[in-house]
């Protein structure tokens, strides 16, 4: 058999040295040096490729042990690292031979005692939290814990013989227990909500016209995300360009709201396999291809329903406007809103939008007569609660069946997960008004009737 490498290159040097090449793909190099264990690591950006020139991050004691010898580590799959070195006599301590395994991989499964997940269309930041068997505090004790605020925990489900099914990647908030209890609470968010929700601007808060697309990617590199996919414009010359300013003490996920705010049809979702991906609900597959169609018979798939009708987002008129520049006056397009459902509305409750200066009178009426039409089916919002269907997202559109046919609900607006000893479910509501492919009706209220930040400005 013939080994083939597409790239050779020097990682480094020093007294037994080793490189392990983790499945996350980063990339850890271990050498005495001194007598101490050096470590230092390198992870490729998303998609990167290029191994010839890596950039690996300052040395690091691997150990507190001292005049180390001897030294070997090797690379366990599923485990972790595996070391061993020969320590000389110090001080405080005497002659010894050392193992040490860090623990890349932890499997909890045999100790979850239940579990829930929260998952909102309109909220990215996604929850998980879980309780644990603990006993006699081995996974979390009093001095020690492998549970601990900013661990990764990735959730798969799998049936039988079936492939592992990703329900989210979450990172640790807060950990609590009892020194002399028998479980761990552990509180969690998805990736978005570790690092775009906890992170402050600062002093990257500058973002100058460029291509929309780029100043988005920045965002999230700023942020320290690397796994994105974010739309690429068919031509970078003509691409339309967007730029943005954000006062420092403004947290990341607010900005990314903001620069979502000002595209059309843009949102950015994190996939259940920890993935942010940016992108229109109109033009871009992995955008339009997060979805499908939950269909479910209510005699059997269904343990329980809720129906709330609501008229708080409902309206009678819509009104389009926008200012001409040259007039200096106001252009209006009102449309009457028929509804679906013979409630009674106030005849003068009307939605208006604002649309940038000088848009066309043709724009204003194809916009308005859109949403009108979408409007008529909303106000109706039902709760469903059934066995566990990991596979649901909010996103997806609920289609029930009945003993008369197939009738389209509308769209999974917020969907919860529940599992353990107790039993596996999952609950879900359905917006009559949503549309897949299309933005919510409540994010598009809110876009057109919300001021924008403090302190966000657009730059020319």
């Amino acid at each position: 058999m013939e080994l083939r490498f597409e790239v050779t290159t020097s990682l480094g040097a020093g007294i037994n040295p080793a490189a392990i090449h983790l499945p996350d793909n980063s990339v850890y190099l271990f050498a005495v040096d001194d007598g101490r264990l050096k470590a230092k690591s390198w992870k490729p950006a998303s998609g990167d490729v290029d191994w010839t020139t890596p950039s690996f991050a300052d040395p690091i004691n691997a150990t507190l042990d001292k005049a180390l010898s001897l030294y070997r580590i090797k690379n366990v799959p599923r485990v972790g690292m595996f070391g061993a070195w020969h320590q000389d006599a110090t001080e405080t301590t005497a002659e010894r031979q050392r193992i040490g395994i860090w623990d890349a991989l932890n499997d909890l499964t045999n100790y979850l005692q239940s579990a829930s997940v929260q998952l909102d269309l309109d909220n990215i930041v996604s929850a998980a939290s879980f309780t644990f068997k603990n006993p006699s505090g081995r996974l979390s004790g009093e001095d020690t814990s492998k549970l601990a605020p900013g661990k990764k925990v990735e959730l798969l489900f799998t049936s039988g013989d079936s492939e592992d099914y990703p329900m989210g990647v979450f990172y640790v908030d807060r950990v609590s227990m009892d020194v002399n209890g028998e479980t761990a609470s552990v509180d969690c968010r998805n990736i978005s909500g570790k690092l775009l929700k906890d992170q402050m601007m600062d002093g990257q808060n500058y973002y100058p016209k460029d291509v929309y697309a780029y100043i988005v990617e920045d965002l999230l590199t700023a942020a320290g995300i690397t796994d994105f996919d974010v739309q690429q414009p068919d031509d970078p010359l003509t691409a339309w360009q967007a730029g943005l300013s954000f006062p420092p003490d403004m947290d990341m996920l607010t900005a990314l709201n903001e620069m979502i705010k000002i595209s059309l049809n843009w949102v950015v979702r994190e996939t259940l396999d920890g993935q942010l991906i940016a992108g229109s609900t109109v033009t871009y597959d992995p955008i339009k291809n997060l979805n499908s169609r939950y269909t479910f018979n209510r005699g059997t798939d269904v343990i329980s329903r809720g129906i709330i009708r609501d008229d708080d987002e409902v309206y009678s008129k819509i009104c389009y406007q926008s200012r001409n520049t040259t007039t200096e006056s106001m252009v209006r397009y009102y449309v009457n809103v028929t509804h679906d459902y013979e409630w009674a509305f106030a005849p003068h409750k009307t939605l208006y939008v604002d649309m940038p200066d000088d848009t066309s009178l043709a724009e204003l009426t194809e916009l308005a007569n859109e949403l009108a039409t979408r409007m008529a089916g909303s106000g109706i919002m039902e709760q469903f609660t059934g066995p566990f269907r990991p596979h649901i997202i909010p996103g997806d559109e609920a289609e029930i069946v009945t003993p008369s046919g197939s009738n389209l609900l509308g769209l999974i607006t917020t969907v919860e997960h529940t599992f353990g000893e107790d039993g596996f479910f999952t609950s879900f509501t359905v917006d009559s008004g949503g549309m897949k492919g299309k933005p919510q009706l409540k994010e598009l209220i809110n876009r057109t009737t919300k001021t924008v930040q403090d302190g966000v400005r657009r730059l020319e």
